[in-house]
């Protein structure tokens, strides 16, 4: 048996009368003996974290693949009197797992790398942007800077400046009420944006009703819009009426994501007989 990790591919046979986990030419392994409860961690030599994980995904996709009529229509799932069936792992990343039964995928287990409290503590605090480049709008790539000290006529009287923390708008009163409303949504909105451009925030932080101005302010600063565009270096689609990272499945900015998850994937690879 070779040490668990990214792009670990390994079969199972599990036997339902035993409840024992045995390897597939029947080899002797590690990870069996673990499963099966007569070998401890303590005592392994390669057994390492993400060997817990599989333990865990092996015995929810047992529990499901056993369970009456609940695989009914897939040819993976197997009867209750089966006595023996064939589960594969294969370990995509450190946050997921694949299984199958009997040669169907059947389960995909999701672990999303954690961040620390620190990490998280200036989502939505005007912390000092990132970006100090300005850059026009390049339409061949569809993609710009908004950089610290950038400023943006309106055209009406207003104009919104890019800080060192913040975005703040002049020119307040110069029209009505609703026109000073209208700007004071559109300097939040754009606050939020350049923060999320800056991986700062995610992207859930630019509201909604905010997005249909951001998106008019973009437009007319030659982006396109309609198809993906890059602020800051992060790559950006609309979707559902929302800004938001392409690519990103997660909630939190990519690049967190990537430190959060290089950090679990450490964790997991340490061997269990090292952890305490």
């Amino acid at each position: 048996m070779n040490i668990t990790g990214i792009g670990s591919v390994q079969t199972y046979i599990y036997n339902s009368q035993t409840g024992k986990l045995s390897s597939k030419d029947g080899s002797p392994d590690e990870f069996v003996d673990y499963f099966n409860g007569t070998l401890s961690a303590e005592s392994s030599t390669i057994l390492n974290g993400y060997d817990i994980a599989k333990r865990s995904g092996i015995k929810n996709v047992i529990e499901m693949a056993y369970a009456k009529g609940s695989f009914q229509g897939n040819s993976a799932w197997v009867a209750s009197d089966t006595t023996e069936c064939e589960i594969t792992c294969k370990i995509v990343s450190g946050e997921e797992f694949t299984y199958t039964v009997n040669g169907d995928k059947v389960l995909t287990c999701y672990a999303p790398a954690t961040l620390s409290l620190e990490e998280m503590e200036g989502w939505g605090k005007n912390i000092p942007f990132k970006t100090h480049q300005s850059k026009a709008c390049d339409f061949a790539t569809n993609s710009m800077n908004f950089a610290v000290g950038d400023v943006f006529d309106l055209g009406n009287g207003y104009k919104l400046k890019v800080g060192e923390k913040c975005v703040e708008a002049d020119g307040y009163g110069n029209g009505n009420a609703a026109d000073d409303e209208k700007v004071r949504h559109l300097e939040y909105g754009l606050n939020a944006l350049i923060h999320f451009a800056d991986q700062q925030w995610p992207a859930a932080l630019i509201w909604k009703e905010h997005t249909p101005m951001l998106l008019s302010l973009l437009e007319e600063l030659g982006i396109d819009t309609s198809r993906e565009f890059s602020l800051n270096g992060t790559k950006c689609i609309v979707e559902n009426g929302r800004i938001g990272e392409a690519g990103n499945k997660w909630f939190i900015p990519s690049v967190a994501h990537d430190n959060a998850l290089k950090r679990n994937e450490e964790l997991l690879s340490k061997l269990l007989s090292t952890q305490k």
